[in-house]
């Protein structure tokens, strides 16, 4: 079901003789023109087409020389068209030129078809150089060699794509009729990736199936940029090394737009080098596999003289999408613990590792669950589930810590959390964690709380009262007492009420002081009755 509408306006000299028409400068202008197909439509405010040739009426042959269209978006260039056979266009065409687009305009122009989010805005110039010819019905061939330059894709909040400069080179040989091609050259080059390959497309039915082998170069440079940008994600990775590749997709009502939903791929990543949240790889392969529209990866390497085995998996089916890890994963064991990763990936769970100062100690890392929507505006969805053991991990209090010891009067920074495991839950935008306590030579202390994802605290630290804070004669009788001490502000600005303490140390003075006049009373009686 196809519809136009639009007002044209034809300008040309035509002359007939011997079923030859001449066709003389001839120009069309069409204003608002519309098109309906279905459930799409196209629109253009104008379209300027301007040519001139012959056509056999007998034969149903034309040759226009040339052949110039201009829309609102750019310019299609041909020197010539060719048609050998009008009532069967599909094996009747042959044409070679250029077109020249602005994607800015292209994408207003193609909304319903393109359907891209709401307020993404499009930049950037298409260059394309066409060789068509479908007049062969034993060997159709098309050719596109497409340059896309200075390219700019951005949302409200984000730019999501930003390139100088990207590369597609297709050429296709075959019968459009029975819908089937070899892929003679399939070559794209943009930044973070360059793949080349080769493959067919064969009709199934109402579809078409893509088969391709090729290789693939990423950049994992420009990808963790990437990443960063899109993701908010702080990881830095450096290699592009030329790896094999194999892919199948199927078309879904005919078009190829619903690609990731319908595809199966196969390959491998080489990294001479990844860091993020404290953690360093070096030369690490890692397999890629996707396949009913979730991608997997299966990292494993050696991390910070211990072990890492990370098997995320990328769920294309939702919006966003997720990145999730199989139900109780082994993720780190015996990993050696660094200041970045203390203050990079551990001070995300519990906020005592934030401006602590790493001496020594290993840590196991266990996620019972993991969820993790892609999209920053989703990250509430968020939830997780998992556990860390410290082994042996001594640190040189800093951040929360140092105005805790302070309050203490211990005079000691170093802390020890020997080989306990401590529980955390991510849900609701916090971070909640079980109990840890924490011990110095002569003292322990309890942290217990949750940690927002945008770094705010809701603590509660149990510190036990020592000599220092109330002096030798009332600290016999608050001896292993403990005093409760809220913590809020941030990890980065920790606020520790000190009227709550000084009242809280005041009570406790007050209950000795009672302690001490029954004590006396006690000895005063003793002696009267012996």
């Amino acid at each position: 079901d196809t519809r136009f509408t639009g007002n044209t306006e034809i300008y040309t000299g035509l002359s007939l003789k011997d079923d030859i028409l001449e066709l003389g400068d001839a120009t069309l202008k069409t204003q608002d023109f519309f098109l309906q197909k279905g459930k799409q439509n196209f629109s253009d405010k104008k379209i300027h087409l301007s040519t001139r040739g012959s056509a056999n009426l007998k034969e149903k042959t034309a040759s226009l020389k040339p052949v110039d269209i201009t829309t609102t978006a750019g310019r299609i260039a041909l020197p010539e068209l060719l048609i050998t056979n009008w009532d069967q266009l599909e094996n009747g065409i042959k044409t070679s030129g250029n077109i020249d687009l602005d994607l800015g305009l292209l994408t207003v122009l193609l909304a319903d078809i393109l359907k891209l989010p709401p307020d993404t805005k499009v930049a950037g110039q298409a260059t394309i150089k066409l060789d068509l010819d479908l007049t062969d019905t034993q060997q159709q061939s098309v050719r596109l060699d497409t340059t896309l330059e200075s390219i700019k894709i951005a949302s409200p909040d984000k730019q999501l794509l930003s390139e100088d400069a990207v590369r597609l080179a297709i050429n296709l040989k075959g019968d459009i009729r029975d819908k089937s091609f070899s892929l003679d050259k399939l070559e794209f080059t943009t930044l973070p990736i360059v793949f080349n390959a080769t493959g067919r497309i064969v009709p199934d039915k109402q579809e078409h199936l893509l088969a391709a082998e090729g290789t693939i170069t990423p950049n994992l440079e420009a990808i963790s940029t990437y990443l960063k940008s899109l993701f908010d994600m702080e990881i830095e990775m450096t290699g592009a090394k030329i790896q094999p590749f194999t892919v199948k997709a199927k078309s879904v009502d005919g078009q190829w737009v619903k690609i990731p939903n319908n595809a199966e791929l196969s390959t491998s990543i080489y990294a001479e080098s990844i860091r993020g949240f404290g953690l360093h790889v070096e030369s690490l392969e890692v397999p890629i596999q996707f396949a009913n529209s979730t991608g997997q990866i299966d990292i494993q390497g050696t991390v910070n003289r211990g072990r890492m085995a990370l098997k995320p998996a990328i769920d294309f089916t939702v919006d966003p999408p997720v990145i999730s890890i199989p139900e109780n994963s082994v993720i780190l064991t015996g990993v050696g613990l660094s200041e970045d990763m203390s203050r990079d990936l551990l001070s995300q769970v519990h906020p005592i590792f934030k401006g602590a100062a790493v001496s020594q100690g290993t840590v196991d890392l266990t996620m019972q669950n993991f969820s993790w929507p892609l999209d920053a505006a989703a990250r509430k969805d968020a939830a997780f589930a998992g556990s860390l053991t410290f082994n042996d991990v001594k640190l040189q209090a800093g951040g929360l810590l140092a105005p805790l010891l302070t309050i203490m009067k211990a005079n000691e920074r170093e802390i020890t959390l020997s080989n306990q495991p401590m529980q955390f839950v991510g849900k609701n935008d916090r971070v909640h964690c079980s109990p840890l306590e924490i011990n110095t030579k002569k003292h322990s202390l309890m942290l217990s709380g949750s940690i927002g994802f945008n770094q705010s605290l809701d603590y509660i630290a149990q510190i036990p009262v020592t000599r220092g804070m109330v002096g030798g004669d009332v600290y016999k009788y608050l001896e292993g007492t403990f005093i409760t001490v809220p913590i809020g502000g941030t990890v980065s600005k920790p606020s520790i009420s000190k009227d709550l303490v000084q009242k809280a140390i005041k009570d406790l003075i007050k209950q000795a002081g009672k302690k001490q006049i029954t004590d006396q009373a006690g000895k005063l009686l003793q002696k009267l009755f012996n």
